[in-house]
């Protein structure tokens, strides 16, 4: 199943940025806690990756909650990991397929 990414928006964006930057004005990692200097310094991190979250879950609009702001160092090391996991996922989804329509197969082999 091909699934659109959903992104933040513009305010959770701004929210998640005010919510890493200190009292002095300075924006930090918020994994690993390091000063980010500017804008191309960081990027937004799902916490739980679009590709992994259940289809129900994709309909519910994402807030500030589902991310944090991280440099790039960390993003760039997380990323890899998430890729991975996700193949496995839509692997054994693949393998193992779920009936999701109709009745369950008890209920048809006893005819309820």
């Amino acid at each position: 199943m091909n699934r659109r990414r959903r992104e933040f928006t513009q305010a959770d964006k701004i929210f998640m940025v005010g919510r890493a930057t200190d009292g002095s004005g300075r924006t930090h990692c918020e994994k690993c806690g390091i000063w980010i200097k500017s804008r191309k310094g960081y990027e937004f991190h799902h916490l739980v990756p679009e590709g992994m979250r259940p289809a129900a879950d994709l309909k519910r609009k994402l807030t500030p909650a589902d991310g944090r702001l991280w440099c790039l160092q960390c993003h760039g090391e997380e990323t890899p990991r998430d890729v991975a996991n996700i193949a496995e996922a839509k692997r054994r989804e693949a393998k193992h397929p779920l009936v999701a329509a109709g009745k369950p197969r008890i209920a048809r082999e006893y005819g309820l």
